[in-house]
């Protein structure tokens, strides 16, 4: 299978801290482009289906900031940190699926202490998460969760630990025709523990966030189901912590 995931993002934040500074009146714009491969087996693992997969980013990122009384503002376009996904497990039961993964997040992004807007983060992520989903084809009826717990490490350059962070996508599709769907799409995060390490200069700054928007999708009935279209704008409701923003997504993918 192979995807590609456009995310358009823009958001602002009354206070941050970046490259061990404290920074007010934050304003972020960016667009990231993945480009992500999965290989299924079709031989069956531990009752389901097996697969390994990854992704590679590139993005364009913008921002705007006041530090130390100064305004200043850099955009930068380079390549992400990049994602693999060593192990994951689908299983059906009726219309219920599952699935398994884990994703390790690596520092391979391009990244400069210096600079006040980075594409790559510096620092190696793990990320377990679980996906599942009803569908009931009879109604054209589709709900999805997605938790997941992300597991950082320190930026060395920083001295700054991001705490542990919880995070959940949720999903309601609802087929109108044979091969259209209208849907809701949203997200909740909490950061579970605070930030650590001498950078931390605001203390454990534990975020939190939801967000929610309309979405829709199209899977041409030419390409027989193989191929799925699909886009979402979704606007935080609430945020702690963080930038507050709107997200705007395009998604490709196909099954070979």
């Amino acid at each position: 299978m192979f995807a590609n995931v456009n995310l358009l993002y823009s958001g602002k934040a009354s206070r941050a801290v970046g490259e061990g500074q404290v920074k007010a009146s934050v304003e972020s714009s960016a667009f990231y482009s993945l480009f992500q491969g999965l290989h299924v087996w079709d031989a069956p693992e531990l009752g389901g289906r097996f697969a390994v997969g990854g992704y590679i980013p590139v993005g364009y990122a913008s921002y705007s900031a006041t530090v130390g009384g100064l305004a200043n503002s850099q955009d930068e376009f380079a390549l992400g940190d990049i994602g693999i996904i060593p192990a994951s497990f689908y299983w059906s039961s009726g219309n219920f699926h599952t699935n398994i993964y884990g994703l390790i997040i690596a520092p391979t992004g391009e990244y400069n202490l210096n600079s006040g807007v980075n594409i790559g983060r510096n620092y190696w992520s793990a990320d377990l998460v679980a996906a599942l989903t009803w569908f009931n084809p009879e109604k054209g009826t589709e709900f999805s969760v997605v938790p997941g717990l992300m597991f950082n490490s320190k930026n060395e350059d920083t001295q700054y630990k991001t705490g542990t962070e919880f995070h959940m996508d949720f999903m309601f599709n609802q087929f109108v025709s044979e091969n259209v769907a209208l849907g809701i799409h949203g997200y909740a995060y909490k950061q579970l523990t605070g930030d650590s390490g001498s950078g931390a200069l605001l203390g454990d700054f534990k975020g939190e966030a939801v967000g929610i928007g309309p979405a829709i999708s199209w899977i041409p009935k030419s390409a027989g189901g193989a191929v799925a279209f699909s886009a979402s704008w979704v606007h935080d409701v609430h945020s702690k912590n963080r930038l507050s923003g709107d997200y705007a997504t395009l998604s490709f993918s196909i099954q070979f």
